[in-house]
Order: C-alpha cells, then structure tokens, then sequence
C-alpha cells in the first residue's frame, strides 16, 4: 500500500472515530508485533470496520546515537490484525497515527460525556 493510500485510510478512521461511527475498545492483550527493546506503554485499542480488525498502540523503542548511547523515542503503530490478534500488515509510520491516537485515547475515556454532564 502507498503513503497516499495509508493517508486516506488513517484520516478517514480518524474522521469517523470523532464523529462516532466507529467505535474503538481498550484491549489489554500485549502486541504479539511489539519485537526488541521495544515497550508498550500505554494502552491498546481495537476496532472493527467492514471485516477487518484494527488494533493502535503506543510504544517507546530505543534511538541509538552511537554505540551504548540511546534515548527512549514514543511510536505509534497501526495495524490489521486477525482473529487472535497477530499481526498481518502495519501501516508505514505516518503523523496521522499520532492524531488518531489521541481522538482514540479521548473517546475511550468518556471525558467528552463527563465534560457535557459537568
């Protein structure tokens, strides 16, 4: 799949996910596609659109300056998934997934339905 492609599909899921038409849930199984040094730190969400299975989640790897040397850098992964959760294709790294996150992350939260009721 292109950039473009990914683009629109990300942006289209984030479009929808504000508007409400899709719904997304907190999972707590671990990413079987989490490798390395690489950690979860947050928590992750799944969605179904059409016939497929979504699943976004944040994690930190390590940025090597030199030998010995790193920092811990935040990622962001999106992904299909199958019916078990393993991993069938990521989406290349992309800005939009970050946002996607983040309208995943406040809609998860009810903070909307809180601020309303407040």
């Amino acid at each position: 799949m292109n950039t473009k492609h990914s683009s629109k599909i990300i942006t289209k899921l984030n479009r929808d996910t504000k508007e409400g038409t899709i719904k997304w849930e907190v999972n707590r199984n671990k990413p079987s596609s989490l490798s390395g040094s690489e950690v979860l730190t947050d928590n992750v969400y799944t969605c179904k659109v059409l016939d497929k299975q979504f699943r976004l989640f944040k994690y930190q790897s390590k940025f090597y300056y030199d030998e010995g040397v790193y920092e811990w850098t935040d990622n962001f992964r999106l992904e299909f998934v199958d019916g078990w959760g393993n991993s069938e294709w990521a989406f290349p790294d992309n800005i939009a997934i970050y946002d996607l996150y983040e309208t995943v992350r406040f809609k998860t939260s009810n903070i909307e339905s809180f601020i309303d009721k407040f």
